[in-house]
């Protein structure tokens, strides 16, 4: 293997003398690298058809002098994480502007820069040397649908288009007051969400934000008659970031806030705002100045899930069918008993704010009235009303959620806030009016315990291919098509209902990190969300390149929570776990 440069125009030559040769000698090219005055290429995988994926990766190796990176850009981790955010923008950019796409067969003869959401994630595109920083690139090296290399089209992607696409970037680097805004803005978000806990908050929302979204399907901000959020005095904090200085916006406190209003005016668009506010926001989003505590999960029911041997009997009890709601066991969870299990997972996880949403909640999960109450005593659900102070007090968890048609939450809530045409009013001087319901006591003190572990034979990523006859060693990949969905082994992990995953990266790295545990945890005896903090804590420590050691040439990652990671392991419907008799409190 070869690892010194050749000039550039050596291989826009070499590119050209393969036309019409067979796709695979494009794997002469891996390994070798080549130089121009800007910048250093060199091939790092080679795909083995026309439009395989994965397609090729490359690496843009630049010099900080040459590239004009500021030392301000790597001071400290955000800012890093933000300028690699910045970098990978600037090439999708340029890749927009200078890039002809799907020239060869099947999507061959393209860029495929990472379409990145306004959320700013760590990823492992993006390294940062003593003195370079290297770029990582997919192409998808252009080919006929007989299988033969396109040369004079490598060589135009290579001559003409990657400079086009560096002009790019030399140029979106240049902008200094827009690198630095980006790394100002991502650093005031994770400084001030690390100062929550000590300001009593578990959220802020800035004055200025641009809560409403173009559509239910976008994540760009609303462009035409949105309305910026301005906190009601009653609500309102002031808060010092380390650039933007004196921010004013509304703050949640900790306990049980509950929001209020019609419909159409704002409480979802709030909590999905909070939701994806566990992350920094690029400028100009509009929830830029969306803080929310790093351990938020927003829960909800989930019918049709696996539950394995998980203890729901603080909400689920005396089920009918006999079965023991201290070790659940199903295939197909129920609207109630799925939300219960979200609750118990996250906050086994480590969840300090539960978000839920009336509209996404099993209504009998959530409320009972008092006739209800008379008319159905043998009722096997204990409401979530009658638990979430219990669950603030006792176990330090915060609960925000929104309704519009009960008003049974009022009576426990320390803040109210009512949304009205997207702006936020404090109800608690109208409350002192209103006779509330109160909470009934149920019979025993909730229990959030885990006597689970996780057995050694599980997360097998292997992939039975009926159909060729064969088995994939290991099969990770998105599924296409549908959101949220990972293909794992012969299973299909579907974690549509984890709000806060934002990027499908952050799937793969979910894949990847599930084959960790098979190699390195599977006989740690812990439980499922143990294992998951194991994991993340691995990932901090090593790298995110360090899940796929073997693939790290091919495989882009975002790193997930170790809350996301939780609720993967928890909906494998494969999982298998051994349970310790539980002891109850007498």
């Amino acid at each position: 293997m070869s690892t010194s440069s050749r000039p550039m125009k050596e291989l826009v030559f070499l590119l050209k003398t393969l036309e019409g040769k067979q796709f695979g000698d494009y794997g002469g090219l891996l390994d070798r690298v080549f130089s121009c005055r800007r910048y250093t290429l060199r091939f790092i995988h080679i795909q083995g058809s026309p439009g395989a994926n994965p397609a090729s990766v490359c690496h843009l190796r630049f010099s900080y002098a040459q590239l004009g990176l500021a030392a301000s850009c790597l001071q400290n981790a955000p800012r890093r994480m933000a300028t690699a955010d910045y970098l990978l923008r600037a090439v999708f950019r340029g890749v927009e502007k200078h890039a002809r796409q799907n020239r060869g067969a099947m999507g061959s003869g393209s860029f495929q820069p990472l379409q990145l959401p306004p959320q700013v994630l760590q990823r492992n595109v993006v390294a940062f040397g003593r003195k370079f920083v290297h770029i990582a690139i997919r192409i998808s090296l252009p080919g006929s649908r007989e299988n033969r290399i396109l040369g004079r089209q490598a060589s135009h992607m290579f001559d003409q288009e990657i400079p086009g696409i560096v002009d790019v970037l030399f140029a979106s680097v240049r902008r200094a007051s827009k690198i630095r805004s980006h790394c100002d803005t991502v650093e005031d978000m994770v400084w001030l969400q690390g100062r929550l806990d000590a300001l009593g908050l578990v959220a802020f929302v800035g004055d200025g934000a641009i809560l409403p979204r173009r559509s239910g399907i976008s994540q760009q901000p609303m462009d035409k008659g949105a309305i910026s959020f301005s906190a009601p005095e009653a609500l309102a904090v002031t808060v010092k970031l380390p650039n933007a200085g004196q921010v004013r916006g509304m703050g949640i406190r900790r306990g049980v806030s509950v929001l209020i209003g019609g419909a159409f005016h704002g409480k979802s668009t709030l909590l999905d705002a909070l939701a994806k506010g566990v992350y920094p926001h690029i400028p100009g989003d509009g929830r830029e100045r969306v803080v929310t505590h790093s351990a938020a999960a927003f829960v909800c029911c989930e019918e049709g899930r696996s539950v394995r041997g998980l203890d729901i009997s603080s909400f689920i009890h005396k089920l009918p069918s006999g079965a023991d709601a201290t070790q659940f066991w199903t295939d197909n969870a129920s609207g109630s008993t799925s939300q219960a299990a979200a609750i118990v997972e996250s906050v086994l996880a480590g969840a300090k704010l539960l978000l839920v949403d009336e509209d996404s909640s099993a209504t009998n999960f959530l409320v009972k009235d008092q006739h209800m109450r008379k008319l159905i005593p043998e009722e096997t659900i204990t409401p979530f009303f009658d638990r979430v102070q219990e669950l603030a007090d006792r176990y330090g968890v915060s609960t925000l959620i929104a309704v519009g048609g009960s008003s049974q939450y009022l009576g426990v809530a320390g803040q109210v806030i009512a949304m009205r045409y997207y702006q936020p009013v404090s109800m608690m001087a109208q409350l002192a009016a209103l006779d509330l319901p109160k909470p009934q006591r149920p019979d025993r003190s909730m229990v959030i315990a885990d006597n689970r572990r996780v057995l050694a034979d599980n997360f097998d990523p292997s992939y039975h291919a009926r159909r060729l006859a064969r088995t994939v060693a290991v099969r990770i990949k998105p599924l296409r098509l549908q959101d949220k969905v990972l293909e794992y082994g012969d299973e299909l992990l579907d974690l549509s209902k984890l709000a806060s995953l934002v990027d499908p990266h952050q799937l793969l790295a979910i894949g990847y990190a599930l084959v960790l545990a098979r190699k390195k945890f599977s006989d740690a005896l812990l439980s499922p969300s143990e294992l998951a903090l194991c994991l993340f804590r691995q990932i901090q420590e090593k790298g995110l390149d360090d899940l796929c050691k073997g693939d790290e040439r091919s495989v882009f990652l975002a790193l997930p929570r170790s809350l996301e990671l939780a609720g993967a392991i928890h909906r494998l419907r494969g999982l298998r776990v051994d349970i310790k008799a539980p002891e109850r409190p007498r």
